[in-house]
């Protein structure tokens, strides 16, 4: 067999980083999540996994923006005007809507972030096939499926998790769509090995990567939403199968980047060396840590184990302008990736590939 995948990086990197978590923690949960599913977060899981991962994967999109000064000048308006919308636009539901409104919206927002990190890193791993052809269209339909159907599943039965605290996530009153759409899944899930393995039979090739990151997405996605229904077994796929591989390909673009000559006048790329990469870990901590603090003490008033028992006091409408302003780093990370990662493909079709 011929391996055929255009790795992010490497071989090695790839499975490590990026592929890797998801597979590793979802096994991981299969051998525990009965033990756990029903147990409580304690203090240092939350510490690494909402510190550690989840927030901190919002702030390293600062390391390909605004830290960047090459690439902050190449869309300058963009990176100004986007916080700005999104503080501006999150006080404005949160005014009128209300709490619930807004963080339901937050949320789905969120969904659909997620939704396409996965299509971004699939186009990744398929870069150089053909583009528009039946095999293109099984691709799309199978990675969507992968990560839409979990959800339609969390949307017609009841879970015992939640996404965001204060959302509302909508319960659909039939179960004839989850029906349809588990036969769609099943079907484009099989459609699509049947087809590679038709392709390594006939080329003699086999792209691994891609073909790992479709069955990784949707044993991660099937096992924390429909196998195990539980708030800790749920957190603990989703934030490390998301978080883990966005900070990863933050780092590893960069790292490329710097070794680019053309780059050689940017020297924040000098950071981007393996000896740095504690460094990078502890500054995404320390932001991650600043912010959930202020959460902490302003609104949330759940660890103060980690933060401290002061608490910053605020009226009805301090919190109509600070909770958007709080939450304004992660909705811009989401807007921003839909214009950071991109595949060009031959001049046949550009991808826009939100990964985050």
């Amino acid at each position: 067999m011929r391996i055929a995948t255009p790795w992010i990086y490497s071989p090695k990197f790839d499975l490590t980083a990026i592929i890797g978590p998801p597979i590793a923690i979802t096994a991981i949960v299969l051998c525990l999540g009965n033990r756990i599913a029903q147990l409580d977060m304690p203090a240092w899981l939350w510490v690494f996994l909402i510190l550690g991962i989840d927030v901190s994967h919002v702030y390293s999109s600062l390391f390909r923006t605004y830290f960047d000064k090459d690439e902050f000048q190449k869309r300058r308006k963009l990176y100004i005007i986007a916080p700005i919308a999104c503080w501006a636009i999150g006080v404005a539901i949160y005014a009128v809507f209300g709490y619930v409104a807004f963080w339901t919206l937050v949320a789905y927002f969120a969904i659909y972030h997620f939704v396409r990190q996965q299509y971004g890193f699939l186009m990744l791993y398929r870069r150089g096939e053909p583009v528009g052809d039946l095999a293109y269209r099984i691709d799309q339909v199978a990675i969507y499926l992968a990560t839409i159907y979990p959800l339609v599943y969390w949307h017609t039965y009841s879970r015992n998790f939640t996404w965001f605290d204060g959302a509302n996530i909508y319960q659909i009153p039939s179960v004839w769509p989850e029906h349809i759409c588990r036969a769609l899944y099943v079907g484009f899930i099989a459609a699509f090995l049947v087809k590679e393995l038709l392709r390594w039979k006939e080329t003699g090739s086999f792209n691994v990567g891609k073909t790992l990151l479709l069955v990784a997405t949707a044993t991660a996605w099937g096992t924390g939403i429909i196998l195990f229904n539980g708030d800790l077994t749920f957190s603990l796929i989703n934030i490390i199968s998301h978080g883990i591989p966005y900070m990863a390909l933050i780092w590893i673009y960069q790292y490329r980047k710097r070794a680019n000559k053309a780059n050689d006048g940017n020297r924040f790329l000098r950071f981007f060396q393996l000896k740095y990469v504690p460094f990078y870990i502890l500054s995404l901590f320390l932001l991650a840590f600043f912010e959930e603090g202020i959460w902490d003490r302003m609104q949330w008033h759940e660890h103060a184990n980690v933060f401290g028992s002061f608490s910053i006091p605020a009226s009805a409408t301090l919190l109509v302008i600070f909770i958007p302003l709080l939450t304004m780093p992660q909705v811009t990370h989401y807007v921003l990736d839909a214009y950071i990662w991109r595949v060009n493909k031959k001049g046949k079709e550009e991808v826009r590939a939100v990964i985050g």
